[in-house]
């Protein structure tokens, strides 16, 4: 008798239990998701073939509506001001450093979860990374302005404002809610399918946009821990829901995130639990950071190299000049001194002839 595989996780079954259960789940952070698809060859509708490249200064990250941005970007801010870890960021201004302390401090303290971004919010960080400085500009946005701008495709102040940012992107991270590909309604499962597909085929259009890196960021999975195991893990889960997203970005590097984990209070309410340690936090920023500085310094690389070339060329070019002009002095010596052999020997005649 043939075994049958094991039936999918209840996603509204042993919650408290899969909040206690992630920490054995292997993250795989080294993970590269490859379809091996050249799905994009053609230009996306929202990127001009007249455009220039775009000014890239800043990390982009995209997500539908309770996929996480709020929670992760004010974590992460969190750990990489206090901590001591590889990754040093610092608001470049005391409100936005208080907005997103302050939504860290009201889960400590009250255990309750933000309340779901009302409109867009500009967050300007300095990052320091290997000794390197990358500014990194990130708008906080409703998800519903998402799906206006890459699913509807609607065009507003406000989706103008989110296009403009995805050109501008030096690396891109996607927050998905693995629960929501695997079980959410069509409407919401377009979001991260659909209008994720959308959004990069529009960086990926853009000149100089096939050297974005770009990560993959599966949130919650405290919360979605026996249903990424179910489906082979992260790489399974990936390939088994985002597979036309990897068809759009060959190479794609996929990362599990629980940025706040997550337990049951003596109501059976989910919230949020500070006391434990978050998961995977810094490897998707990480892992964009090291891929936009290598690209810094080759970039550096080329054009010292290049001005090296073009520094020898020019010596070369004056050596040959300094060349010529010596091959002509030593032409006209030799000609004066000819001519003046010459001179004397036709004076040496005349005196002969005279003298006789």
């Amino acid at each position: 008798m043939t075994a049958q595989p094991p039936p999918p996780p209840d996603p509204d079954a042993g919650l408290g239990r899969l909040v206690e259960d992630d920490d054995s789940l292997d993250l795989g952070m080294d993970e590269t998701i490859d379809a091996g698809s050249a799905s994009l060859a053609e230009p996306h509708p929202m990127a001009s073939t007249l455009d220039a490249a775009p000014q890239r200064d800043r990390v982009v990250v995209l997500g539908r509506t309770r996929a996480g941005k709020t929670i992760y970007l004010s974590r992460l801010y969190e750990h990489c001001w206090k901590g001591d870890g590889p990754i040093r960021i610092e608001a470049h201004d005391g409100k936005t450093h208080l907005h997103l302390l302050s939504i860290v401090e009201e889960m400590q303290e009250h255990r309750r979860w933000p309340a779901a971004t009302g409109g867009n919010r500009w967050l300007d960080l300095h990052v320091t990374y290997r000794g390197q400085s990358v500014t990194m500009v990130s708008l906080d946005y409703p998800g519903e302005v998402f799906r206006k701008a890459f699913v509807e495709q609607e065009e507003n102040d406000d989706t103008r404002e989110l296009v403009d940012h995805v050109r501008r992107a030096a690396a891109v991270l996607l927050l998905m809610d693995p629960r929501v590909l695997a079980t959410g309604r069509v409407g919401e499962a377009a979001d991260d399918d659909f209008g994720m597909v959308q959004a990069m085929r529009y960086v990926r259009s853009l000149p100089g946009g096939d050297r974005v890196p770009i990560a993959l960021v599966l949130t919650k999975i405290d919360e979605n821990a026996d249903l990424l195991r179910h489906h082979g893990k992260l790489r399974g889960f990936a390939h088994r829901f985002c597979g036309n997203l990897m068809r759009t970005v060959p190479g794609l590097r996929v990362f599990g995130v629980a940025a706040v984990r997550s337990r049951r209070d003596a109501l059976g309410r989910l919230v949020p639990d500070l006391d434990r340690p978050p998961r995977g936090l810094t490897g998707p920023l990480e892992h964009c950071l090291g891929v936009m500085l290598e690209s810094r310094l080759t970039e550096q690389r080329r054009v010292a190299s290049q001005a090296m070339q073009e520094r020898l060329q020019r010596e070369e070019r004056i050596a040959a000049v300094e060349e010529r002009r010596s091959d002509r002095f030593w032409l006209w010596v030799n000609l004066l001194l000819v001519a003046g052999v010459a001179v004397m020997g036709v004076l040496a005649w005349v005196i002969v002839r005279a003298s006789r």
